[in-house]
């Protein structure tokens, strides 16, 4: 397995080794199971291409219970590890993630860019650090021919207390050129990764400059959703889907694919339906969107509110109220 993890960029510090209590923990024996099993992918999807998967988890109580790693590990099983199978002539596997997270100024981001062993579940990473936003992405590649490894995965950029993905992997030669010409040196001068996705968070983090929103005070969020408008302006008419976040607001673009929202339930949480005018008063502690980069499925989830495209933010403190740009 290749790892590697990132400290926040600060001092050092001892570091304590994570402790190996795993409650609630699925047997390890069922998760090659769901790692095999699985749908055929749309038509769409294009044999000799990595895609990726997003996935971001707020939490308005990030000091209360833990979530239930059960329902997240179900959760992944159902609308990633099932979806990620065989294409005609195209045998999928999950290759890697990406994990980051804000917890007040600094910044956490973990990679995992190649995963070997089957038995390594995503939901120990996505859990180790609670934090008001978590930000997540899953590649998947074609399993033959050792051909994942030839792409370049999708992984999370930072800078100062921001954090960001994109799921769509490379950008037109024109656009790239413009996208560099419009960021200013001190953010260039920041790449770490190198990437196109990169360089479209900083476009975004370029236009909170020029509001003046970039500096020491939260960004509000209307601020954040022109940034991410005249982000994608910059991008063309195919698929844009990119998650930021400052730890206090999540801003999204989504266009193409398809992005759900769930509301996951935390450790010891009842099961138990509510009944609705109880569920219309309740204040959920947080939200969980996962995007995936093809179709709806036949049978939607039950479980699952089908989010339509556009630009809009989250607030970590009110993880189900989305405030939306104009169209």
């Amino acid at each position: 397995m290749d790892a590697s993890a990132a400290a926040p960029r600060h001092p050092k510090k001892p570091q304590t080794k994570p402790s190996t209590n795993r409650t609630h923990r699925p047997s390890r024996r069922a998760a090659p199971v769901l790692w095999a099993a699985g749908h055929d992918f749309a038509r769409w999807y294009a044999a000799n291409v990595s895609i990726s998967f997003l996935l971001a988890l707020l939490d308005a109580r990030p000091s209360g219970p833990a979530w239930d790693h059960a329902w997240l590990s179900d959760m992944l099983g159902e609308h990633l590890l099932r979806r990620v199978a065989a294409n005609v002539g195209a045998p999928l596997s999950l290759r890697g993630w990406s994990v980051g997270s804000v917890v007040g100024n600094e910044t956490f981001v973990q990679a995992r860019p190649i995963v070997r062993d089957p038995e390594v579940e995503p939901v120990e990473d996505l859990l180790r650090t609670p934090a008001p936003c978590i930000l997540a992405a899953f590649n998947a590649a074609p399993g033959g021919d050792r051909l994942g490894e030839t792409h370049t995965p999708i992984r999370l950029a930072r800078f100062r207390r921001w954090i960001g993905v994109r799921a769509e992997a490379e950008l037109d030669a024109d656009t790239r050129r413009r996208l560099r010409d419009e960021v200013p040196d001190f953010l260039g001068r920041s790449q770490t990764l190198g990437n196109d996705g990169e360089l479209v968070f900083q476009r975004f983090l370029a236009a909170l400059h020029a509001a003046g929103a970039l500096g020491s005070a939260y960004a509000p969020p209307e601020v954040v959703r022109r940034a991410l408008r005249t982000t994608e302006a910059l991008l063309g008419d195919g698929p844009v889907n990119l998650m930021v976040s400052d730890g206090r607001t999540l801003g999204v673009v989504h266009r193409g694919g398809t992005l759900l929202l769930f509301q996951p339930p935390t450790v010891g949480s009842t099961r138990r339906a509510l009944k609705i005018e109880d569920e219309a008063r309740a204040s959920p502690r947080g939200s969980l969107l996962w995007f995936d980069p093809g179709p709806p499925a036949e049978a939607p989830s039950p479980k699952a509110e089908r989010i339509a495209e556009g630009v809009f933010t989250i607030e970590s403190l009110r993880p189900r109220q989305i405030g939306r740009a104009p169209a």
